[in-house]
C-alpha cells in the first residue's frame, strides 16, 4: 500500500488529495508567558520530514524564506529532520535534510531538539541505545544549538529542551515499545526558580506529568496535526493520550503547550484536511 501511494503522488494520481501537502500556511498564536518583561517573538519549524513526498529541498529553502520573513527573536526546530523507511536511503535524507537546515538566523538563536526518528534513523545510536547522535552534530554545523535534557540562557527567558520520549523503538506493528531518553529534571535543573521558561519536547505527552511548581510554556510537535484531519478533527495521532493533544493551544494548572502542525507526512505521503504550517508565537507579559 505504501508503495502504491508513493507511485500514484509521482505520477499525479494524488494530485486532489496531495493538495494540502503542497501548501505552506503561518499558525499563529499570542500567549502570555510569566515572568517575561517585554513581548518575544518565535518560529517554529517541526517534522520535516526531508526527502518522503512533498518535502523536497525546494519545499525546504521556501520553509526558510517564510520562517526569516517573520521577524522572529527566537528560532526553533522541534525534531524529525527525514522521512521514510529507516536504511542507508534515509541515513543519506538525514544528512541532506539537516542541509537544508542551514541558514536560519534570529537575534536570541536557533535552538533545536532532536524527534524520534532522528534517533531510530541512526544506526549506531540506535544499537548502542545511547547517543552521541549523528544528526546532533550535523545540526550543530549548520549553526542549531541542540538542547537534549539541557537548557540555556536567553536572557529575556530560559530555553529548555528534553530528548525525544520515544527515542527507540522494538517489537512489531501494533505491538511496539518505546524506550525514552527524556530527563526533565536534568533539563531544567540549572533554571533559576521564576525565571520565564520554553521548554521543547518534540512529543507532546510530558505535558500532563509536568511538576506543578514551576510554570512554563511547553512546545511540541510530532502529532502532524493527525496528518488526516476530517471535519477540523484528527482521526489518529502517534501518542498515549490519543488525539488529545494533536495540534494547538493548551492549558493545564500552570502550564501551556503548543502542539505545531509541522511540515511533513510520516508512513503515507499525504496530508489531509490539513496544510503543512510554521508556527509563529508572539509571547507577551
Amino acid at each position: 500500500m505504501r508503495r502504491w501511494l508513493a507511485r500514484a503522488s509521482r505520477r499525479g494520481a494524488l494530485a486532489p488529495l496531495l493538495g494540502p501537502a503542497l501548501r505552506m500556511a503561518v499558525d499563529r498564536h499570542e500567549v502570555t508567558l510569566p515572568g517575561l518583561q517585554a513581548p518575544l517573538r518565535v518560529a517554529i519549524v517541526t517534522d520535516l520530514h526531508f526527502g518522503f513526498g512533498p518535502s523536497t529541498a525546494a519545499r525546504a529553502r521556501a520553509v526558510r524564506a517564510r520562517v526569516m520573513a517573520q521577524g522572529a527573536d527566537l528560532v526553533l526546530f522541534l525534531g524529525d529532520i527525514a522521512g521514510g523507511r529507516r536504511g542507508p536511503v534515509k541515513t543519506a535524507r538525514v544528512d541532506a535534510g539537516c542541509l537544508a537546515l542551514a541558514g536560519y538566523a534570529a537575534p536570541l538563536g536557533c535552538y533545536a531538539v532532536l524527534g524520534n526518528h532522528d534517533w531510530d534513523d541512526d544506526p549506531e545510536a540506535r544499537e548502542r541505545r545511547a547517543g552521541p547522535n549523528r544528526a546532533s552534530a550535523l545540526l550543530a554545523a549548520q549553526g542549531w544549538r541542540v538542547l537534549e535534557n539541557a537548557a540555556a540562557d536567553l536572557g529575556p527567558a530560559w530555553i529548555a529542551g528534553v530528548a525525544s520520549q520515544r527515542a527507540f523503538r522494538s517489537g512489531p506493528p501494533g505491538f511496539r515499545r518505546h524506550q525514552g531518553l527524556d530527563d526533565l529534571g536534568t533539563a531544567l535543573a540549572g533554571v533559576p526558580e521564576g525565571a520565564p521558561l520554553i521548554l521543547m519536547a518534540h512529543e507532546p505527552d510530558l505535558f500532563p506529568a509536568l511538576p506543578e511548581g514551576r510554570a512554563l510554556l511547553m512546545l511540541s510537535g510530532h502529532m502532524h496535526g493527525g496528518q488526516v484531519r476530517l471535519f477540523g478533527r484528527a482521526l489518529v495521532a502517534p501518542s498515549r493520550f490519543g488525539t488529545r493533544y494533536a495540534l494547538g493551544h493548551f492549558r493545564r494548572g500552570p502550564h501551556q503547550l503548543v502542539v505545531a502542525g509541522g511540515l511533513g507526512c510520516s508512513t503515507i505521503p499525504l496530508r489531509i484536511g490539513i496544510e503543512p504550517s510554521i508556527t509563529v508565537l508572539q509571547l507577551v507579559p
